[in-house]
């Protein structure tokens, strides 16, 4: 044989062998490989080793160093507390996304989880939270997750007081680029910034679509390090062009009607803006409301008033889809509930050292691209608590 019969056998060789990988199911999430791994030759004849993600290896190791974790934790039962700020959907999703993480280390190495969940009646309520953080380190939790909208050095605090007691403290959707980083008297923080906590990706969405020249009104949440850092990120953006003017800013207290009734008076004012931003998705659908509400003409792609929000909420993008909210930052709801849990199975029972704070990836949806986003959602909030 030639050089080229050797040539076209190798790349017969090869094609057969993916076909015959293929159809054994390797990658194939309707039927997964047994093993770990496969092994591929290349026209060359030489031996690799390919790892296939649809058994979760990617994530997890190999069979070998699993087993040894198994070893470590399986049967333990590790308590977990979760206190938001308040009740709403976003939290849901954030701990329907906790859920998917345990139900995931309980099927691979057999540790048991007791979670708990408490919010208080309102975002002020920090006493009630309070009260229940000491609570959870009173009855021995191994380790509570907390987002507050209480003062950072008091909640510092009560975070220190639960550490001396047993019990870790992990935050959870905080700015935590607000802070020096050493002052914060928790494990970690898993949350999000992109310029803080997203807003400047809403400042330049702004920029973009009112191509620098326009009218905007800002609807905020209470006072406090949220609107802080997220008005601080937008402004950032918008101050680069000069045509953009915020005309008004009034407080939505983070829920839905309230937003609408400050959309509604800003509007009266202001009938002629071209875009507000309501700094969560709540607000902002609440602002979508007002401008229906008005008889003002929505964002169609090319004219009205476009309303963006923030947080990545299945009702939002609902709205998105049928014209009502123009796009939301997806700031990694999901996420936030997966690496929180799976931070405090690494640190608090194998041992592994983490950052301080850990971001999660984050995206600006509208109609482009929602697809994506609201499917992670609703395999989310699919999740029943399996992993007892």
């Amino acid at each position: 044989m030639n050089k080229r019969h050797f040539k076209v056998m190798g790349i017969v060789l090869a094609v057969l062998i993916t076909a015959a990988i293929l159809f054994t199911g390797c990658g194939n999430v309707d039927k997964p490989a047994d093993t770990a791994s496969v092994v591929a030759s290349d026209a060359a004849g030489a031996g690799t080793t390919a790892v296939s993600a649809a058994n979760g290896t990617w994530q997890w190791g190999d069979p070998a160093w699993e087993a040894a974790v198994r070893a470590k934790v399986e049967g333990k039962t590790f308590k977990i507390g979760f206190t938001p700020p308040a009740a709403s959907e976003f939290y849901d999703i954030i701990m329907h996304g906790a859920y998917t993480m345990m139900n995931e280390l309980h099927d691979r190495f057999g540790v048991n989880f007791e979670f708990e969940f408490v919010a208080p009646s309102e975002h002020d309520a920090v006493e009630s939270q309070v009260s229940t953080i000491e609570n959870w380190a009173t009855k021995e939790f191994d380790a509570v997750l907390v987002c507050t909208a209480g003062d950072f050095d008091s909640m510092n605090a009560v975070y220190e007081k639960a550490t001396a007691a047993g019990t870790a403290v992990y935050l959870f959707n905080m700015p935590a680029e607000l802070w020096d980083v050493d002052s914060i008297k928790a494990t970690s923080v898993i949350s999000y910034d992109n310029a803080r906590q997203s807003g400047y990706l809403v400042g330049q969405y702004a920029a973009e679509k009112l191509n620098g020249q326009g009218k905007i009104l800002f609807i905020s949440g209470n006072d406090g390090h949220w609107t802080t850092s997220r008005r601080e990120g937008f402004m950032e953006a918008v101050s680069e062009y000069p045509g953009l003017t915020i005309v008004g800013e009034q407080r939505g207290e983070y829920v839905r009607d309230a937003g609408m009734a400050a959309a509604e008076n800003l509007l009266q004012a202001n009938p002629d803006v071209n875009f507000i931003y309501g700094e969560n998705e709540e607000m902002a659908q609440g602002a979508v409301q007002a401008v229906q509400a008005m008889g003002l003409k929505l964002w169609d792609g090319s004219e009205g008033i476009i309303v963006v929000g923030a947080d990545g909420l299945k009702s939002g993008f609902e709205q998105i889809r049928s014209g009502g909210l123009t796009a939301t930052v997806d700031v990694g709801s999901v996420d936030q509930g997966r690496e929180a849990i799976k931070a405090i199975f690494m640190h608090e029972l194998l041992g592994y050292s983490l950052d301080k704070v850990i971001n999660v990836p984050t995206i600006l949806v509208d109609k482009e691209n929602v697809d994506v986003p609201e499917a992670y959602v609703d395999w989310a909030l699919a999740a029943t608590e399996s992993y007892k």
